[in-house]
């Protein structure tokens, strides 16, 4: 149920929380200057992009646009509501919370509905599953591939029953959702031609994916017969992203901090498996690959970070790629060797926990395993061989920024290769220097930050006189740029309600992420005005020159479209009133 804590104690808070403490826990932050910059968690760069101030406890990435304060990196990290995020904070900065900031309103928000469908859900599927007849069959598979029941409970395995409205009728007779609710939170399905919904999930064992508090935010199924896809995963909903979580964490995080060390796996049954087998620090990314979101995670837990992928080409693949986001977020990544056809959980089958145990001591650093596994597959004969070989390896090394743990792999590669260290630091320097592209995620438009609309916004939130003068003269249609367009109405509405104009109360409210990107980012270089006065009228007269150069164009191409129709009458009138015009441009 949707919860009111008052704005007094949110105030108290956001006066103790300390935004460069909150961050650090998932950046590894450097100061410059009066801030702090650190590789963004929220899209992957090698240059840091991402800024937090303390002085104005807010946060904005120069590369993607992410922006907020305290509230808001903890929801986005966590994926946290903003009610959430208040209590998580009030706790870590002792700000004792009155009973009836805890109380419900009556009113469930989306994510709490969600939250009890998918509790309801799994209480059905779990029932199945012990059911003597319905999940015998998921049972015996179980059984025989050797998982106890301590296992089923604490992930709370389930079982949906081969039956086409199984789980719907179950909601039926439970809640009073509708069919659309249940369909947008990934539980039913719609088939489109004969407009009837049916169960999401059918003869599938069901595995409970749950969020770091032990919410379940979704589900994944494995088919335990011939059906495709072998496995099928809930769809993304409001809360829940395949990207920002990792199967079993709520049930790791414990002894990852113990251990300082996080062991990831690709599958669910590879996850049950090693936790079962005691080693309880392992989480499974099901099937995506690595984000910086996961990797961000992660780091609030350790700075090690343990591969045990399958040795094939995809478990390879899979085990590149994973090595660059983490290696972005400033993690040591390690590597297990698994013998060819083996995955995690086949290896503790057949040999027993000690086997995978035994090669999770030994891992090396990933580096070192991609060069053990590279002169096993093209051992170098001739100095040539060296040099492509080290050319293979080189881009590797250029995602390692820390310059003594990069020194440290060049020793390495050239003792283990056998090739003069100049030699090799010669080739480092060229591949470095090339600056080779590679893939990276969109980013957003970086907003053109000289237009006079920029400057407007600027003033908007440095005076508040200013503000309402602006507010007077210029319509927000007057803004060209959408996002500063966008602001402008967002402030203007705070103006004409006698709002004061602070970015970090404002952000709380944001729900526009164009605006919330302007407004961290003009708190976060903020423009310096010799004559605020003067610069505030150039900028009004600069948009309203503008707005007439517009109304010229127009009745140019008015008048072109009147002569090429032989309306010279027309034409010369609006010749006419396009020379007025244009005199009204030139200053007094």
């Amino acid at each position: 149920m949707k919860q009111h804590i008052p704005e007094e104690i949110i105030e108290d808070v956001r006066r103790r929380a300390d935004i460069i403490d909150v961050v650090s826990d998932a950046v590894h932050l450097k100061k410059s200057g009066k801030n702090y910059k650190g590789l963004c968690p929220f899209h992957q760069e090698k240059t840091p992009s991402f800024t937090a101030s303390p002085d104005k406890q807010i946060y904005h990435c120069f590369g993607c646009g992410a922006g907020g304060n305290v509230f808001k990196f903890l929801m986005e990290t966590e994926d946290l509501s903003f009610i959430e995020a208040v209590k998580k904070l009030a706790n870590r900065y002792q700000v004792p919370l009155p009973e009836s900031a805890l109380r419900s309103s009556g009113v469930p928000s989306e994510r709490e509905t969600l939250f009890h469908l998918n509790t309801l859900a799994t209480e059905y599927f779990a029932q199945h599953l012990t059911h003597p007849q319905s999940g015998r069959q998921a049972r015996q598979y179980l059984q025989s591939r050797g998982f106890d029941d301590a296992v089923i409970t604490a992930y709370q395995l389930g079982w949906a029953p081969d039956e086409w409205r199984g789980l719907l009728t179950h909601f039926e007779k439970k809640t009073k959702c509708t069919p659309q609710q249940l369909e947008k939170y990934g539980l039913i399905i719609r088939n489109q031609e004969k407009n009837v919904v049916y169960d999401r999930f059918r003869g599938r064992l069901i595995f409970p994916i749950r969020d770091t508090h032990g919410q379940v935010i979704g589900f994944g199924g494995r088919v335990l017969g011939d059906g495709e896809p072998k496995y099928l995963n809930s769809s993304e909903t409001a809360a829940y992203k395949k990207g920002n979580h990792l199967f079993g964490l709520n049930l790791a995080r414990t002894a990852i901090r113990q251990h300082d060390r996080v062991l990831i796996v690709e599958g669910y049954f590879d996850q049950i498996r090693a936790w079962q087998a005691g080693m309880q620090n392992t989480v499974a990314t099901c099937g995506t690959a690595l984000t910086p979101q996961q990797a961000s995670l992660l780091k609030q837990y350790t700075q090690n970070v343990v591969l045990v992928f399958d040795a094939d080409n995809a478990g390879l693949a899979a085990a590149a790629r994973g090595f660059e986001v983490l290696k972005e977020q400033g993690l040591n990544v390690f590597m297990v060797a698994l013998p060819e056809g083996e995955d995690p959980d086949s290896l503790i089958q057949k040999q027993g926990a000690g086997a995978l145990r035994a090669r999770v001591e030994q891992a090396a650093p990933y580096i070192h395993f991609v060069v053990q596994r590279t002169l096993q597959e093209s051992p170098p004969r001739t100095p040539q061989d060296k040099l492509e070989l080290i050319n293979r390896l080189l881009p590797l090394l250029t995602k390692v920024s820390n310059a003594v743990e990069r020194s440290e792999y060049v020793r390495y590669i050239a003792e283990t290769v056998g090739v003069e260290d100049r030699a090799l630091l010669d080739e480092l320097r060229k591949a470095l220097a090339e600056n080779k592209p590679r893939l990276s995620p969109p980013v957003r438009e970086k907003p053109a930050t000289h237009s006079p609309e920029w400057y407007l916004v600027h003033i908007l939130l440095a005076d508040a006189d200013a503000a309402v003068e602006i507010r007077r003269q210029i319509e927000p249609e007057a803004f060209q740029r959408p996002e500063c367009q966008k602001t402008a109405r967002f402030l203007y509405a705070l103006i004409d309600a006698g709002q004061p104009l602070e970015v970090h109360r404002l952000l709380d409210h944001v729900e526009d992420a164009d605006v919330k990107s302007v407004l961290t980012r003009v708190c976060l270089a903020p423009m310096d005005f010799d004559n605020l006065k003067r610069a505030l009228n150039d900028c009004i007269l600069e948009i309203r020159k503008r707005s007439i150069q517009e109304q010229i164009n127009d009745l140019r191409r008015q008048r072109n479209a009147a002569e090429q129709a032989g309306e010279t009458g027309r034409s010369r009138e609006l010749h006419d009133r396009v020379r007025k015009m244009q005199f009204s441009l030139i200053p007094d």
